[in-house]
């Protein structure tokens, strides 16, 4: 194989792959992910579901398994585009009929019977 076709091949390989967050900048917006080793990014923005006029905050956490989409296969290029549940970090729900937000011991459900807030203070104003 030649080394353009081997460089494409790596390029290719790298367009999305699988990661864990290993460090959080909030300020910045910013996470690096751990690929296993000693690989990890440099400082990658995450998608965020909407950023203007609308925005949700949602930055991701230490030891979440993230994706990482790469246009061009090199991560440093790279924007974390989701998350995927894992044996460290499972679903906070079982049901296909039910959405959730869970933050910490605080949560948000909603289903076809209601909608529910547990938390242990909840303040409307």
């Amino acid at each position: 194989m030649s080394y353009a076709a081997a460089r494409n091949e790596q390029a290719r390989e790298g367009i999305v792959r699988f990661g864990v967050v290993s460090a959080v900048d909030a300020g910045s917006a910013r996470a690096k992910v751990s690929f296993g080793g000693e690989s990890e990014s440099g400082w990658l923005p995450w998608l965020a579901p909407r950023a203007a006029g609308i925005s949700v905050w949602a930055p991701p956490s230490e030891g979440e398994q993230v994706i990482v989409l790469s246009e061009s296969g090199d991560t440093a290029q790279g924007i974390i585009i989701g998350s995927a549940f894992s044996s460290a970090n499972p679903a906070a729900g079982s049901s296909g009929a039910m959405f959730k937000i869970q933050v910490g011991p605080s949560s948000i459900e909603i289903d076809a019977s209601g909608i529910r807030l547990n938390a242990p203070k909840i303040d409307l104003n």
